[in-house]
């Protein structure tokens, strides 16, 4: 049971501000990931009273000595908070979590909102606001971009979509954990604005670590050529950032797998396809992602695009 967070009904002030201080809103967070344990402390240290819940016993073990309360049930979450904060993996996990048996429409109520930061679909997204609409709930989505470095900095940029005036009112909440805030349009808008960056991102990076190897290929260094191309008009947030952090030093844990981007991919391409919009360039780089993931690099930190491109192409063997 929640021990010392109020109830939905109520709010608590800021901690260390004064007794004029406006109360803050009890915050649920559903999801904490690799991105989502370190959005749902900075929404925390924002002053927000929070409660937390994970399927994974071993995510909620990990928020124990926080100020986060850990919750016990989806439907313990919608009790407690006027703002429920989704960070998962699809728009499936979505759909469940908010619209399933003992999810959290069960024990929401009209006024509260779910803003929802996961890389989810447009058409999913438009239907769950819908859904919720009908018990008079508001939703934005909120998808983030910036890794799991930019989460701990609460840097992140946040594309968001929904009504204007619940976006407004629930700007407070975003600015915990992001630096840049694009409002895009109506539901399903933020969604649509994540996938296209990350069909780029998706594109620069096995672009970029195709190149390298190549270059590997015919005798180049792949640091030096790194800060060659970081020099030149080649250069991208894959090289400048993921390349000196991640690939040139084979860590790969860069904390967002490769199914994950491919999925994403995949959201562009197949919203692409439903509005009739031929994407040429986009459909080269899904195959090479799918294939990624039918190799069994799923799993992966996506930046090891590289070592499955390495792999099929042999860059390594120059003999």
């Amino acid at each position: 049971m929640l021990g010392r967070i109020a109830g939905k009904g109520e709010s608590l002030a800021m901690n260390g501000a004064d007794s004029g201080t406006v109360p803050l809103p009890t915050v649920g967070f559903v999801g904490v990931g690799n991105i989502g344990r370190p959005m749902c402390l900075n929404i925390a240290k924002g002053g927000f009273p929070v409660v937390a819940y994970d399927a994974s016993p071993r995510a909620r073990v990990g928020l124990e000595g926080t100020r986060i309360e850990v919750a016990g049930s989806l439907a313990e979450v919608a009790r407690a908070s006027r703002v429920c904060v989704l960070s998962l993996p699809n728009s499936d996990v979505v759909e469940e979590v908010v619209l399933g048996e003992g999810g959290l429409l069960g024990g929401l109520s009209g006024g509260d909102v779910v803003i929802d930061t996961s890389s989810s679909r447009p058409s999913s997204t438009r239907e769950v606001a819908r859904r919720l609409a009908q018990k008079g709930v508001g939703m934005l989505d909120a998808p983030v971009s910036g890794g799991v470095l930019r989460a701990e900095e609460g840097n992140l940029a946040v594309m968001v979509g929904g009504e204007t005036g619940i976006f407004e009112e629930h700007r407070p909440v975003l600015e915990t954990f992001s630096a840049r805030i694009f409002y895009v349009g109506g539901s399903g808008a933020g969604h649509m604005a994540k996938a296209v960056n990350n069909l780029l991102s998706a594109t620069t990076l096995a672009s970029a670590a195709e190149a390298v190897l190549l270059g590997e290929r015919a005798g180049l260094d792949p640091e030096t050529l790194v800060e060659i191309i970081n020099a030149s008009s080649g250069r991208s947030a894959s090289t400048e950032v993921k390349f000196p952090r991640y690939v040139l030093n084979r860590a790969f844990n860069d904390g967002f797998t490769i199914g994950l981007m491919n999925k994403d991919v995949r959201i562009a391409l197949d919203t692409a396809s439903e509005l009739g919009f031929p994407t040429v360039m986009g459909s080269a780089v899904g195959q090479v992602w799918q294939a990624a993931v039918a190799q069994g690099f799923g799993g992966e930190g996506h930046t090891a695009i590289y070592a499955f491109l390495e792999a099929i192409t042999g860059a390594r063997n120059k003999g």
